[in-house]
């Protein structure tokens, strides 16, 4: 297994660890719709990013990488929507599941290389979905309020976040792990 493959893994851990602790925080706060839009796009980001790394991983076994990235991506998701409630779960659970099938499709029809491109767009996407709970959980309020300066910095640190992420996962790449077999592109 790779770094680069490491990292993702810790970053889907860290992302359904913040998950249900921000979800446990702002429960109460959160509408239907909110809870389901945060379900929708952490569930589907996820089961990209898993998808892809298995489509990546599996080359050539169309087969097993769907079969592993629809049920990996169903269960990370759903595992980190939880605790929003019965039907987000579910929804987070149906977004995996379809995030794993298409990306493992796409990890298959792409190199590696233009696969971890779009695993560190992803991971960073699912990673900042995070920022949905106190986002929500504030629009929700009677009155909105800027309740201080330091909020301002708040889209400064997402920022710095995504750069993190994408710069975080270029150090772990390495060479392409399977370069001895070439890639047979698709053509229609």
């Amino acid at each position: 297994m790779s770094d680069f493959q490491i990292f993702i893994m810790l970053a889907l851990l860290l992302k359904v660890i913040f998950s249900f602790l921000l979800a446990r925080k702002f429960h109460t706060s959160l509408h239907h719709s909110h809870r389901m839009v945060i379900s929708m796009i952490s569930g589907t980001s996820i089961g990209l990013v898993v998808g892809l790394m298995l489509g990546s991983i599996f080359q050539g076994n169309l087969f097993l990488a769907t079969v592993t990235g629809m049920s990996t991506g169903a269960l990370i998701a759903g595992g980190c929507n939880w605790r929003l409630g019965i039907v987000s779960c579910m929804e987070g659970l149906s977004a995996g599941l379809m995030g794993g099938m298409m990306g493992a499709m796409l990890g298959e029809m792409i190199s590696i290389t233009e696969s971890t491109i779009i695993i560190k767009l992803f991971i960073t996407l699912a990673v900042c979905s995070l920022v949905l709970y106190p986002t929500f959980a504030c629009t929700s309020c009677p009155e909105p309020f800027i309740p201080s300066k330091k909020w301002f910095f708040k889209p400064f640190l997402v920022f710095l976040l995504v750069i993190g992420f994408l710069l975080g996962g270029s150090w772990f790449v390495g060479a392409p792990v399977d370069q001895e077999n070439p890639h047979i592109h698709h053509s229609s």
